[in-house]
């Protein structure tokens, strides 16, 4: 079976957000390809300096609007930053968890883990009707373990 592109990701998408009674106003469209299309994990001011490069107008204040419903139709996920205090985006089409380095902040996503059974497996546990889940692993990532290995080296 075919991997679905960022095209059928974009598209399935939209079906999301009318399904969900929301209108398909052009920055809807444009800040959701921007998401799906990024493998950054920009804050709500990143995404407006992007599209303002872009000749985009929108408003920051339409920008987080239309993050809060993306967030709400479950397409988007925030991932709140202990380094840098801000909100990061991400896309959340597909089943995946992220990996943030603890040091630096550096946001990763890892899609090697079989999430079917999770949600079954929670309900099972707790009797909870599972909605929607969230995984988050924190460490350290390759380039800070590096620097404090070399770090550590030169005090030696």
């Amino acid at each position: 079976m075919a991997q679905p592109t960022m095209v059928d990701d974009y598209q399935a998408a939209l079906v999301t957000l009318q399904e969900a009674g929301h209108k398909l106003t052009a920055p809807r469209k444009t800040i959701l390809h921007y998401l799906v299309s990024t493998d950054q994990y920009p804050t709500a001011d990143m995404i407006y300096q992007d599209l303002l490069k872009q000749g985009h107008q929108y408003s920051l204040a339409t920008i987080y609007n239309t993050l809060d419903i993306l967030e709400t139709c479950q397409l988007v996920l925030a991932i709140d930053s202990e380094q840098d205090g801000k909100r990061h985006y991400d896309y959340f089409g597909h089943p995946h968890y992220h990996v943030i380095c603890v040091r630096c902040g550096r946001i990763a996503d890892a899609n090697n883990f079989d999430f079917s059974q999770l949600p079954n497996a929670a309900s099972q546990a707790t009797g909870y009707h599972i909605q929607n889940y969230e995984v988050m692993v924190k460490g350290l990532c390759p380039q800070c373990q590096e620097r404090l290995a070399t770090d550590q080296t030169e005090i030696d």
